[in-house]
């Protein structure tokens, strides 16, 4: 018993110098967010120099290494004094250098100090713990083991949370809203971000600073710059730690791509999906040429319910586009379904939060964007309360009005009008707003109308059924509108028949080329067998393959 007491009693010199030199470390981990504070006490203000400034971040990595020290010496303790003496003495010193840091700068910030500290000090008590019982009952060399396998573990978890790479996950993708580009794309950790563009950089901001939180950044740049420029490279530096008065960021990684504007002087080729529903490859197949610009119309997922979900307009328009042309999104239903439905407008093209707005592409191209939102009135039992569309929709009227009133459209020969739930056609929901967009829509002379929702690929051509007219016993029927429209899109290589419920490797979708020259324009369906497929019209006798149409304006 006495010999056992008098092992114990050795060790209590190098158990309370780890200790202190433990407490120690964490605090000056903890002191962070006063780093700043330290460097600006030390002269930063007028020296800047790389000493000054990186000097509390030295001694935080000091202290770390000395707590180190401790435990080598407590290991140690039978064979070689030095190592925890050393480690004591200079304990000491960090010690008091914290408390002086605390005393003379930081006393102001030590209620932001101290959970920081609690925290990291709870979780290394947990980690040595779990150690102690791991290797329980606690004898010996097994005493010694457990100590340090606890802190192995406390620094590979902490270094492996602090340093991980930070990469590029998702390319860029340059969204078209309004005249402006709003270039996506995302980051393996969060980082702060920017894009440049012939020697000007443009940043992922909010309210004026950068924001440092999110992997997926979005960054705007007015149209004009990024054609004349014809490229860009992204940027992104990983940030390890952001306090309020200082930070650490990682090394810069950037890419570079080329762009490719709008330019419709030689004809104007694009691709529009929708309903894509996961099966990327096969979409990205069917679209495999090279186009101005490409249209997405909603239903790329069936549910926005992870962040792979939000990403998956991003890792398609990547396949496509490789980041050098234009897309212009419009939202599905089954986008504003999901966990992350609500932060869907972040990882596409938005304004803002909504998903209507106009576009223009160059001086001769005009889209205006709508969404319907869901596909059932908002009293449908399925939402729960949660559904408040019609608010939505008739922001959209008057959005439709307003422009109408200002008239921009009117500048730009080819007009086209996106909404994935079909506008045309009248299935018994939303009447009202379909028919007042539809009138509205005919008073911009729209030169074409696309949408997805129904997995059809069906045209809808001016005159081919009178408006109002029953298209079946559920009294279905089309509006009043002027202007030629397709359904886009569906999981499948063929425009009939059921499409596919497991599998990804088919798809269908509409390529479009115009000739603003001679004032027509040529649409066909095209699957993911590079086939340009022949159907029936849904509503009139007749087959095609390959529809040609008037536009509305004349040449210049």
């Amino acid at each position: 018993m006495r010999y056992r007491w008098y092992r114990i009693r050795r060790y209590i010199f190098p158990v309370l110098t780890f200790a202190l030199n433990l407490v120690t470390a964490l605090f000056w981990v903890a002191l962070r967010i006063n780093h700043s504070g330290i460097s600006k006490f030390l002269g930063a203000d007028t020296n800047p120099s790389f000493l000054i400034m990186n000097l509390p971040l030295m001694v935080t990595a000091a202290a770390c290494l000395c707590c180190a020290l401790s435990l080598w010496g407590l290991a140690s303790w039978e064979r070689r004094k030095w190592p925890g003496i050393l480690s004591f003495i200079l304990g000491l010193v960090f010690a008091g250098a914290a408390v002086a840091v605390v005393i003379f700068g930081a006393k102001d910030y030590i209620r932001f100090i101290l959970p920081h500290f609690w925290k990291s000090l709870a979780a290394a008590g947990c980690i040595i713990v779990f150690a102690l019982v791991l290797y329980f009952p606690i004898r010996g060399k097994n005493f010694l083991k457990a100590l340090l396998v606890g802190a192995v573990i406390l620094a590979v978890v902490v270094l492996g949370y602090q340093l991980r790479p930070c990469v590029f996950t998702y390319g860029a993708v340059v969204y078209a809203v309004e005249d402006d580009y709003q270039i996506v794309f995302s980051t393996s950790d969060s980082a702060i971000a920017w894009v440049e563009i012939g020697g000007e950089r443009y940043y992922d901001l909010y309210a004026g600073s950068m924001k440092s939180i999110d992997r997926v950044h979005k960054i705007e740049v007015p149209q004009e710059v990024l054609d004349r420029a014809e490229g860009y490279s992204i940027h992104a530096k990983q940030m390890i730690y952001r306090g309020p008065f200082g930070g650490y960021t990682g090394p810069e990684i950037s890419e570079r791509y080329s762009f490719r504007p709008v330019d419709p002087s030689d004809g104007l080729d694009y691709f529009a999906l929708s309903d894509v529903h996961e099966a990327v490859d096969a979409a990205a197949s069917a679209a495999q040429d090279k186009f101005d610009f490409i249209v997405l119309i909603g239903d790329l997922v069936s549910m926005v319910e992870t962040e792979k979900d939000a990403q998956l307009a991003n890792e398609l328009a990547h396949k496509i586009t490789a980041g050098q042309a234009p897309v212009i999104y419009a939202r599905g239903n089954h986008e504003i379904k999901g966990e992350y439905a609500e932060d869907l407008w972040k990882y596409v093209g938005a304004k803002g939060q909504d998903y209507y707005y106009s576009v223009t592409l160059g001086e001769e191209i005009f889209a205006v964007v709508l969404d319907l939102g869901e596909d059932h009135e908002d009293d449908w039992w399925e939402y729960y309360g949660t559904a408040q569309f019609d608010l939505y929709r008739q922001e959209q009227t008057e959005f439709l009005k307003e422009i109408l009133k200002e008239g921009e459209y009117a500048d730009y020969r080819y007009r086209l009008a996106l909404c994935h739930i079909p506008i045309q056609h009248v299935d018994g929901k939303f009447e009202t707003f379909k028919e007042v967009w539809t009138k509205l829509l005919n008073e911009m002379d729209i030169d074409l109308c696309l949408s997805g929702h129904k997995h059809k690929l069906w045209p809808f051509i001016p005159g081919q059924v009178e408006a109002n007219t029953p298209l079946n016993d559920k009294g279905h029927y089309l509006t009043d509108f002027n202007f030629p429209g397709f359904l886009v899109g569906r999981r499948s290589l063929t425009v009939e028949g059921d499409t596919q419920a497991f599998g990804y490797n088919q798809y269908t979708g509409l390529l479009v080329q115009v000739d603003l020259a001679k004032g027509i324009q040529k649409a066909s369906y095209q699957n993911s067998n590079c086939e340009t497929l022949t159907g029936e019209y849904p509503f009139a006798e007749g087959e095609f393959r390959r529809i040609e149409l008037e536009l509305k304006r004349p040449k210049k």
